[in-house]
C-alpha cells in the first residue's frame, strides 16, 4: 500500500503506526506551448512521488492538479487559483493531514508558480505552532541530477516554461515519441520591458506560443524516463535520509 487514495481509513491509522511520513505532489493545469500537455506540472509530480513511494514504502497523497497559473490565462484549458485561495486551500490540506498523525512532509511540485505561496503555507503552519511538522519541499526539474541531465540533453534550448525535459517526462507517461516544434520561429522573444509577474496578456504578448526561451521540439518519450529515474532516485535518497 502506498496510495493514500486506494487505501482503507484503518490502512491508514496502522500505516501511521509505523510512519509519519506523507509524500504530497503538486502541480497546475496550464498551458505548456503548443506541443505539451495542460497536465503536465500535476501528471509529472504526481509520478515522480508515486515511483517515490514504491521505493521508500511511504504513503502518497492525492495530486493537487490546481495551481498559480493566473499568467496562463490568455491559453485555452489553464486552471488558477488565486494566492490568496490557493494558500488558505494548501494550509487547510496539511492541517488534515497533521490532524491525523502526518509530520513529515514531502512536497513534490511540478510546477515553479507553486514556490512562493507554499513557503508561505509552511511558515504559516509552523506559526500556528504545528509542532514536529517538517516540510521538505522538491522542485522536481532543479534537482541537480535533473538539471544536468536536461542540460547534457538540451543545453540553452532548455529555457524555463515547457522544457523538453518536462515535455519529455509527460511523452513517456502518456506514450508520445515526440511532436514537431519550430524553436527557430520563436528564439527572437524579447520580454524586455516586462517585469515579473506578469498579466495573462502581458504573458501571451511576450510568449505567443505558451513556450518561455524553450524548444519543445527535442522532447523525447525515452528522454522522460531518465528524467523520471534521475528525479526519483533524488528524492527518494531524501526521503529515506529524514524518515
Amino acid at each position: 500500500m502506498t496510495r493514500l487514495a486506494a487505501a482503507t481509513w484503518p490502512e491508514v491509522e496502522a500505516y501511521l503506526k509505523k510512519s509519519d511520513v506523507l509524500l504530497l505532489p503538486i502541480g497546475s493545469t496550464e498551458q505548456h506551448g503548443p506541443t505539451g500537455l495542460l497536465g503536465t506540472d500535476h501528471l509529472t509530480a504526481d509520478a515522480i512521488a508515486r515511483e517515490v513511494a514504491t521505493r521508500t514504502g511511504a504513503l502518497v497523497a492525492p495530486p493537487v492538479c490546481y495551481g498559480m497559473a493566473s499568467h496562463h490565462m490568455a491559453f485555452a484549458g489553464s486552471v488558477t487559483l488565486r494566492p490568496s485561495v490557493y494558500q488558505a486551500m494548501m494550509a487547510e490540506i496539511l492541517r488534515s493531514y497533521y490532524h491525523h498523525g502526518f509530520r513529515k512532509f514531502h512536497v513534490v511540485n511540478g510546477h515553479g508558480g507553486n514556490e512562493p505561496s507554499m513557503r508561505a503555507v509552511f511558515q504559516e503552519l509552523k506559526h500556528e505552532g504545528l509542532e514536529g511538522a517538517s516540510f521538505h519541499f522538491y522542485n522536481w526539474w532543479k534537482l541537480p541530477e535533473v538539471a544536468r541531465l536536461a542540460d547534457e540533453l538540451y543545453g540553452e534550448r532548455e529555457g524555463f516554461h515547457a522544457t523538453p525535459s518536462e515535455v519529455s517526462l509527460t511523452f513517456f507517461l502518456e506514450g508520445i515519441e515526440s511532436r514537431p516544434y519550430d524553436f527557430k520561429a520563436r528564439s527572437d522573444i524579447d520580454e524586455k520591458g516586462f517585469n515579473w509577474p506578469v498579466t495573462a496578456v502581458e504573458c501571451r504578448k511576450i510568449f505567443p506560443d505558451g513556450a518561455m526561451k524553450s524548444d519543445p521540439g527535442l522532447a523525447r518519450r525515452a528522454h522522460g524516463e531518465l528524467f523520471l529515474k534521475a528525479a526519483v532516485e533524488s528524492i527518494a535518497a531524501s526521503v529515506k535520509e529524514r524518515r
